[in-house]
């Protein structure tokens, strides 16, 4: 843009057409504006623009941190920095913000539960189906409210989002999911999105924020809200297959629900001290007219594609569909023979199985969540060889370990 004689170079930030439910972006633009006041660095905001909505900000020439797959320490560095600037953000007074529209949660349980009710929001078993996965690792969040927690601060909610110049962090970005709540939600944001952009020492990042923040962490509140982020995911994406089609990127996202519920029963077993058993691989079979797939695999690979993807999406469902057609069928019999065990029935029918489970779940007393929680990960982990060609880290990265900087964080977990 041009304006008196300077050339304005602009990023005009509009809503998503499709994705992720997030609040308004109205909300976003206030929180930008409310950072840049208080001195976070964030893209220098212009203006609200009412028709079409959008934020006009500036245009960012510097790289944003997707991930450290090089262990590179300079970009360690800078997430640990980000890690300082998240603990100047949840000492920010949160007045400005609720004037500007943030909802302030009353009580230890409505901070808890917000952002499952809004996840919740989005699903719907009657259309989709029942999941009986989403309804233990639901359950067990229900039971496990930190309720001794009441303090609402501003939250980035999906950290750590920054650009920088190779030496420092320039500008934090993507604070769609911006709010108020309990700050060790933010800490477990960071868990999160490690296992798909990964970070070198996601230990180091939390232990920059308690050096910083003062505030040391409460396990069990970043085992409760980890859990809680994961499984937001899943219910989330869920109903994207059945609505959106042709879906931009079916494989991601699918992915993206298959990773993050692998690793939300993964943060309940790091929490309560389970021992998980090892995954057991398949077998595939050679599906009818193999040739016929591998030239649909190949010809999809070379359709023309616009926009950042991980692998083309057309070629990335060709290849999920191969899987499928090769062990798809050796997956569902084990499932049925794993979940038969559980419910301890002699025969089973496929196609009500499913209801069965969500509906013993529900019932079940808490002294079978060992039980659950290594049920439903042998099945997340037969599920994902379906996508073990998608190059997503997601697929095979698990929950990063945090005993090396914090030795008496999880105590049972050895004894697991």
């Amino acid at each position: 843009m041009e304006r008196a004689g300077e050339t304005l170079a602009l990023h005009v930030r509009a809503d998503r057409a499709i994705g992720l439910g997030t609040w308004p972006l109205r909300r976003e633009y206030e929180v930008l504006s409310l950072f840049e006041q208080s001195g976070i660095p964030v893209p220098h905001i212009y203006g609200w623009c009412p028709d079409p909505e959008a934020i006009v900000m500036a245009h960012m020439d510097d790289t944003p941190f997707l991930g450290d797959l090089d262990c590179d320490p300079a970009v360690q560095r800078m997430v640990e920095d980000y890690a300082g600037y998240l603990a100047e953000i949840h000492a920010l007074d949160i007045a400005p913000y609720v004037a500007a529209g943030l909802p302030e949660c009353q009580g230890a349980e409505a901070i808890a539960l917000e952002y499952l009710r809004f996840a919740e929001s989005h699903y719907e078993p009657a259309e989709d189906g029942p999941d009986a996965m989403i309804r233990f690792v639901t359950c067990w969040l229900r039971r496990h409210v930190p309720l001794h927690r009441e303090r609402n601060v501003v939250l980035i909610g999906d950290a750590p989002q920054f650009f920088h110049n190779r030496e420092r962090v320039t500008a934090l970005y993507d604070l769609e999911l911006a709010k108020l709540g309990d700050p060790i939600a933010d800490l477990a944001s960071i868990r999160v999105r490690d296992i798909n952009e990964p970070i070198s020492d996601v230990a180091a990042v939390l232990a920059r924020y308690v050096k910083d923040s003062g505030n040391p962490i409460d396990w069990a509140v970043l085992t409760y809200y980890t859990v809680l982020l994961f499984v937001a995911v899943q219910i989330i994406t869920k109903s994207t297959f059945r609505k959106v089609s042709p879906h931009p990127a079916y494989v991601e996202y699918l992915s993206w629900g298959m990773g993050a519920t692998r690793a939300a029963l993964e943060a309940i077993t790091e929490g309560e001290g389970f021992a998980l058993d090892t995954p057991q691989p398949v077998a595939a079979i050679s599906p009818r007219d193999p040739y016929a797939w591998r030239d649909l695999v190949v010809q999809s690979g070379a359709l023309p594609t616009e926009g950042f993807f991980r692998q083309p999406p057309t070629q990335s469902l060709a290849l999920y569909l191969q899987r499928l057609a090769e062990s798809g069928c050796a997956i569902a019999q084990a499932e049925l023979d794993d979940a038969r065990d559980i419910l301890g029935l002699a025969h089973a029918d496929p196609e009500t199985l499913e209801a069965r489970l969500d509906a013993f779940v529900e019932q079940a007393p808490r002294e079978r969540d060992c039980d659950l929680v290594r049920y439903f990960h042998r099945r997340q982990m037969r599920r994902l060889q379906l996508l073990r060609d998608y190059p997503g880290p997601i697929v095979t990265r698990g929950l990063a370990r945090l005993d090396h900087q914090f030795p008496d964080a999880y105590p049972r977990t050895a004894a697991g």
